[in-house]
């Protein structure tokens, strides 16, 4: 296996672990706890620190440019969450949230550094995260009594991190037009979160739909998991802009029109999370100066605004409507379509 897909690897099994111990501890404390504003408080402080603190996360990356270092410092808090849970649940799941910031920015600033431009180590890494939070929820409201293996595991994929190389940052050429392209990169990058926060909405919805059915839970991780893995490989097969318009318009008829059957729920979020390994490319080509930062907006900032509104029950209610669905469809598409027009790859 070559160092890049090493590198790919790594940080999508460690992806993976981070979300399962999120998902994990989130669900023990809705199981243990009785005070719904006590959980709802923890829901929403991890949310913030997990999505939100993205920004600052790729801030910080960007500035020091030590992929590796904050790699190791993420993968320690997550020992350290696992073991702080069997004292305080609370305290361990706000540390679980700054490892979660931290990796996701680690693992999608060293997958774009280490390709450019490329999507298929994106599908790698961004791939298991959805089954991980899936599996840990669900395992969180059971007697599971192994949650400390994985403690030794991530003890090993530091070692595993250590022995590996990871790419450098590099100095981008400054633009001679400065001015014009901050006045175009701040209308794109706000399209760009618009669109991605649209498509995580939409995911929201479909996870809403299902909660309570663990069997066509772990069907939808799954879909998701395959989507974002097979997406980002087939995306440089057949060209980005292509895909995105294919795989953006059947996901949204499917996901308005389908949900009530579920083999279409399935193939419409399969291609729904496809696009997350082009788009995180995508958001980094535009901010090739700040490609962390980039990661930050993509992963995090974009997905809490796209789930800020099932935090209020109308909303929750009002998406069963066939005619509101089709109108956050028709907004999704048209802002991926506008993207597929006016943006180029540098």
């Amino acid at each position: 296996m070559s160092n890049k897909y090493k590198i790919a690897t790594v940080y999508g099994i460690s992806h993976g672990i981070n979300d399962f111990i999120a998902g994990f501890l989130l669900a023990k404390l809705s199981v243990q706890s009785e005070n719904i504003l006590h959980i709802s408080l923890a829901y929403l402080i991890y949310a913030l620190i997990a999505f939100a603190g993205q920004l600052p996360a790729g801030l910080f990356i960007d500035q020091y440019k030590s992929i590796k270092s904050f790699s190791r410092a993420a993968l320690l808090l997550m020992i350290i969450a696992i073991l702080t849970s069997y004292f305080n649940l609370f305290t361990a799941i706000i540390i679980s949230g700054i490892a979660s910031a931290l990796i996701h920015v680690c693992g999608g600033v060293a997958c774009y550094l280490v390709q450019d431009r490329k999507s298929t180590l994106a599908g790698i890494f961004t791939s298991p995260g959805v089954v991980g939070l899936i599996v840990g929820g669900i395992l969180g409201t059971m007697q599971f009594a192994y949650f400390y293996v994985f403690a030794i595991i991530l003890v090993g994929i530091i070692f595993w991190l250590n022995r590996l190389h990871l790419p450098e940052y590099t100095k981008e050429v400054e633009s001679s037009n400065q001015q014009d392209e901050i006045e175009l990169h701040d209308f794109m990058m706000l399209l760009m979160l618009f669109a991605i926060a649209f498509r995580s909405l939409f995911w929201d919805i479909a996870h809403q739909l299902l909660i309570g059915n663990t069997l066509y839970l772990l069907c939808i991780a799954m879909s998701a998991f395959l989507g974002k893995l097979l997406g980002g490989y087939l995306t440089e097969q057949i060209g980005w802009r292509r895909f995105v318009f294919i795989t953006v318009t059947a996901s949204a008829i499917l996901l308005t029109f389908g949900r009530n059957y579920f083999w279409m729920l399935c193939v419409g979020v399969a291609l729904l999370q496809s696009t997350i390994p082009i788009t995180l490319v995508l958001m980094q080509d535009y901010l090739r100066k700040s490609p962390a930062l980039a990661a930050g907006l993509s992963l995090g900032v974009s997905i809490i605004l796209g789930g800020l509104p099932m935090y209020f029950q109308p909303f929750r209610e009002i998406i069963h409507n066939n005619y509101f669905l089709l109108l956050l469809s028709i907004a999704f598409v048209c802002s991926n379509l506008w993207i597929i027009r006016k943006y180029k790859l540098k």
